[in-house]
């Protein structure tokens, strides 16, 4: 059409770059067009927002602006009203020892009543109350079954995992001491100590307190023991 050769590479070659040049003018046009779209819509959105910020001021009844702080009132002078002397009287009279001024009492203040201290939780929740309340039921426990224990032959029950310091005080009060006693658990035992020690409710199963002491018994004592 305006006489060049396509098979000549310096027309190709110009042919490319004229096609490159027109698309990405339009590929420049279309980001632009696309991009005001997006501006204009963030654009009335804000404004969007800005309206319902004002209403909501209006519909609480405040003001955008800071109200200033009022302004004191002025103090206002009064002037005594003037008094006409008589000029036949002395200045002073004979007396002119100031008298004393009697001492106004002073109003007491009522003291306020006192307010009474709340405490953070009451005196049944204490730590001793809850494990005096947990050692009275330790009879409800079939210890023939599970064995029984002292103090001085406690294992470090902590080592169970999910046994805290407080959890293994509960144990202790309810007289579960060692591994083993909590590795002789049935079914029963483990519902019947998890609703004295006011534990939650399956987690003795979840966390398999049964497997864990088997396994710390057998570690520290042996299989046969």
């Amino acid at each position: 059409m305006f006489g060049l050769d396509p098979l000549n590479p310096l027309t190709a070659l110009t042919e490319i770059l004229l096609l490159l040049l027109l698309a990405a003018f339009v590929g420049w046009v279309l980001g632009r067009l696309l991009l005001n779209g997006r501006v204009s819509r963030l654009r009335q959105s804000i404004r969007q927002k800005e309206a319902e910020l004002e209403a909501c001021r209006q519909a609480k009844g405040l003001s955008p602006a800071v109200d200033k702080p009022a302004s004191a009132p002025e103090p206002t002078l009064v002037i005594p009203a003037y008094v006409e002397a008589d000029p036949l009287l002395p200045a002073l009279n004979g007396d002119a020892t100031p008298h004393p001024v009697a001492d106004q009492p002073i109003p007491s203040v009522a003291s306020a009543a006192p307010v009474p201290i709340m405490t953070t939780g009451a005196a049944g929740n204490s730590e001793a109350a809850v494990l005096n309340r947990i050692a009275a039921r330790a009879h409800e426990l079939n210890f023939d079954r599970i064995g029984r224990a002292t103090a001085a032959e406690a294992d470090d029950l902590k080592d169970i995992v999910g046994v805290g310091p407080f959890l293994e005080r509960k144990l202790h009060s309810l007289g579960i001491y060692t591994f083993r006693q909590v590795a002789n658990f049935t079914q029963e035992d483990i519902i019947k100590v998890n609703e004295i020690i006011e534990f939650f409710p399956g987690r003795i199963e979840r966390d398999n307190w049964v497997g864990q002491a088997k396994s710390f018994h057998e570690r520290k004592y042996g299989a046969r023991s």
